[in-house]
């Protein structure tokens, strides 16, 4: 029985790529596309005077329950001893909770009960993360990654484009719920492809509960380079949650375009699809990240400024490709700039996850901050001023980073 090994050397090859690009798809349209299309439908269906508070309240449940469990699952990964491997039963295992939670969530006919399942939702995704998100410093050489996590970006991004145009096949919320579910079959490919190694009993560190709470506690003195990474991505991920998550009720409200979300989707999503590719190969090339994620996330605070002064239909258009071509260039960076400043190898699951979280613990804030801003501080252009502010934050931070170039 061979060993997996902490430092891979091995490049990995296409079909590997593929498959795992393909797996992306699967979890990247069930993760994004409820929230942006069936849920505030659903939600508007239930209660359509209180929409924007039950909405708000509905995505801090699912955000909040990541904060656990992406972690411990994380956690629970780096210690998996399975004879399938220690990443491939949490993939599988991931995807048919997931599964299990959009039929419940089809099932829901009141606001709390939408709450549960986005909260059911939110579990079942870190399943399936803990799995998914580890094989890439698992499996890939730090000289690939970049151009590995560049195509994983693709679903990233086109994801929310796919389940869109999937979702305009349903008629109703409880149909959408059901084509998510079978979407996650698409991780299938990918679990037969790769081979991922059975970790032996003397490499299994046993799981404590005082290790795992302490891994919420990021030194700064002993890991300086992942806490400014931390702090890049939680700053970069809350500048563009408050930017975005409220984009469907601002095509209602101001602009007068409701029917045209998916149109404004689909051109960002060309535009981040176009760059993060490029972005992810052009880092590995150059041997420097720093940079792309400094420039990416210029742009993207000049997408939000160009919006915030101008909020009409025609510029809601030209910022769509602004923000794409900004966030394409950070997110093909970003992933392999993660993986190279994990402070334990031996932990990458759990370290990962909770990198993750500073993804996603943004979206348990926005909903509020949002809210406030939209009520009391300015509007939708200070909402979106907002966001242009919290993303140039980010970019003063990447530069404190010194083991990555």
């Amino acid at each position: 029985m061979s060993t997996p090994s902490l430092t891979p050397t091995r490049r990995v090859g296409v079909g590997w790529i593929s498959t795992y690009v393909v797996a992306g798809f699967g979890m990247q349209i069930a993760l994004q596309s409820p929230s942006t299309f069936v849920m505030p439908q659903q939600i508007a269906d239930i209660d359509p005077t209180g929409k924007v508070g039950g909405y708000a309240w509905v995505s801090v449940m699912g955000a909040v329950a990541g904060l656990v469990a992406g972690p411990l699952f994380g956690a629970l990964s780096d210690r998996t001893g399975s004879r399938f491997g220690r990443r491939r039963p949490w993939i599988v295992g991931g995807a048919l909770t997931c599964a299990a939670a959009f039929l419940f969530l089809a099932a829901q006919h009141s606001v709390v009960g939408v709450g549960i399942g986005a909260l059911l939702l939110s579990i079942t995704m870190s399943v399936l993360g803990a799995g998914y998100n580890t094989v890439v410093p698992d499996q890939v050489p730090v000289a690939q990654r970049g151009l590995v996590l560049g195509w994983a970006a693709v679903p990233q991004a086109a994801g929310l484009i796919a389940g869109g145009l999937l979702l305009a096949l349903a008629s109703g919320p409880a149909a959408g719920y059901l084509l998510m579910a079978a979407v996650m079959a698409l991780v299938i490919p990918f679990v037969m492809v790769t081979t991922d190694q059975q970790l032996p009993e003397e490499q299994r560190q046993p799981f404590s509960l005082k290790t795992f709470l302490a891994g919420y506690r990021i030194d700064p003195r002993r890991h300086p380079d992942y806490a400014w990474a931390l702090g890049t991505r939680f700053l970069m991920s809350l500048g563009y949650g408050i930017g975005t998550l409220y984009i469907p009720y601002f095509l209602q409200d101001v602009v007068g375009h409701p029917d045209d979300l998916l149109t404004v989707v689909a051109i960002n999503g060309v535009s981040v699809v176009a760059l993060s590719v490029v972005s992810g190969w052009l880092s590995d090339r150059i041997g420097r990240r720093r940079i792309l994620v400094f420039v990416g996330s210029a742009i993207m605070a000049t997408a939000a400024i160009m919006l915030a002064l101008s909020p009409t239909w025609t510029m809601t258009l030209v910022t769509a490709v602004v923000l794409g071509v900004g966030y394409g260039i950070y997110i093909g960076v970003d992933g392999a700039l993660i993986t190279q400043v994990l402070p334990a190898a031996d932990d990458q699951g759990r370290d990962l996850a909770i990198a993750g979280l500073m993804g996603s613990l943004p979206y348990v804030i926005v909903p509020a901050v949002a809210s406030l801003i939209i009520t009391y501080l300015g509007g939708y252009s200070g909402l979106y001023l907002a966001s242009a502010l919290i993303s140039l934050l980010g970019t003063v931070l990447i530069w404190r980073i010194k083991s990555v170039p």
